[in-house]
């Protein structure tokens, strides 16, 4: 998602609105959810002195997998993004990203936003029953008839440690 910025570069207090749908960067199999379709940003961007601010709503639906049955879950985040970017190459040091150029990618600053407001535990429903631990069932669809045998015979010790305190 790039945006023209010759137009504010030239003057101190410039602004423009930004009103951008795209594709979002390309996930890591470990990230654990995937954007579905486009995610748009609705905002504003300032220059200030020659840090650009960009500030505005960013809109995506998400998929990932429940942390107990490992069903999909679908979810729409609505983050609200405030963000500076520089030509300097210190830009790591100022926690601000870094511009070349006339054309100004925010895509990694939008990608950064989601990563931090996510949920660490996606749960299809708070009523999630998760897997049999012995069939691998997902106990919201089917009622196995395995019988819980207890405790792990590896945890047998920690068992016996609590049930003395």
């Amino acid at each position: 998602m790039k945006i023209d910025i010759s137009d504010i570069l030239v003057s101190d207090g410039a602004d423009m609105k930004v009103d951008l749908t795209g594709v979002p960067l390309q996930q890591e199999p470990a990230d654990g959810y995937i954007i579905e379709g486009d995610m748009s940003f609705c905002g504003t961007l300032t220059n200030n002195n020659g840090i650009l601010h960009l500030a505005g709503w960013l809109e995506a639906v998400y998929k990932s997998a429940c942390y107990r049955c490992l069903g999909e879950v679908s979810s729409r985040l609505r983050l609200k993004i405030s963000e500076n970017f520089t030509s300097n190459s210190d830009a790591d040091k100022k926690d601000m990203y870094p511009f070349e150029g006339k054309m100004l990618d925010i895509s990694r600053a939008l990608n950064d936003n989601i990563i931090l407001n996510l949920p660490m535990k996606h749960l299809c429903s708070d009523q999630c029953r998760g897997l049999c631990s012995k069939c691998g069932g997902n106990l919201n669809e089917v009622q196995c008839d395995c019988i819980d045998d207890g405790i792990d015979p590896r945890m047998e010790g920690l068992n016996k440690f609590f049930e003395r305190s």
